[in-house]
């Protein structure tokens, strides 16, 4: 009995230090990333319609987003035309002017650069998708708590001439105002360049 009661201990003891170095799955890990740098549970985002959208980001302030998407040569809207937000995997769909539906998006900042200067906006990507056309990657697309972001998203056909197939990328600079501040942040007296910026 004395020696079945020192097996148990050590099973459970063996599979309790296994659970601390196995990786989790990879929905797990997955989810995880989705709740930010704490693991509450989701909060529900007002929406101006009148429904609620639950948000995996309930840490981080939110901001209405929506995309229209649009013939890069042509400039006529697509209609169908799929954009993912990279940061929380929500799909939308484009109408026949072009246009996803307004939704709740989180405004994230780079947390690399947050202990040296507080960014003005937070940024985020989506990735369109038409048969027919490139893929096409928008990076730093600006997003402010509280206010509503609209970007545009240019497509182009893919023509018969095409070999080599490739994602578009455009990616928005930062604001010229937090670009001044970094670089003032670490300009030193012994090589001031040309001094302060002047925005």
């Amino acid at each position: 009995m004395l020696r079945m009661s020192a097996r148990i201990i050590l099973v459970t003891t063996a599979l309790s230090c296994l659970s601390l170095v196995w990786p989790a799955p990879l929905q797990t890990v997955a989810a995880l990333a989705h709740q930010g740098p704490s693991l509450q549970t989701p909060f529900v985002a007002p929406n101006t319609n009148g429904k609620h959208t639950l948000s995996p980001y309930a840490p981080w302030p939110v901001a209405r987003f929506r995309a229209r998407v649009i013939d890069g040569r042509t400039l006529q809207p697509l209609v169908k035309a799929e954009v993912v937000i990279i940061e929380t995997e929500q799909r939308l769909s484009t109408d026949a002017d072009g246009y996803t539906p307004w939704v709740d998006a989180p405004v994230l900042r780079d947390p690399r650069y947050r202990p040296l200067v507080q960014e003005l906006h937070g940024q985020l990507g989506a990735i369109a998708y038409k048969n027919g056309y490139r893929d096409s990657i928008h990076l730093g697309i600006r997003m402010h708590e509280g206010y509503q972001t609209e970007t545009t998203i240019w497509m182009y056909r893919i023509g018969p001439g095409d070999v080599r197939i490739e994602p578009v990328l455009y990616e928005v600079p930062y604001h010229h105002l937090w670009l001044v501040e970094l670089a003032d942040r670490f300009r030193s007296k012994s090589q001031p360049g040309e001094g302060p910026e002047r925005p």
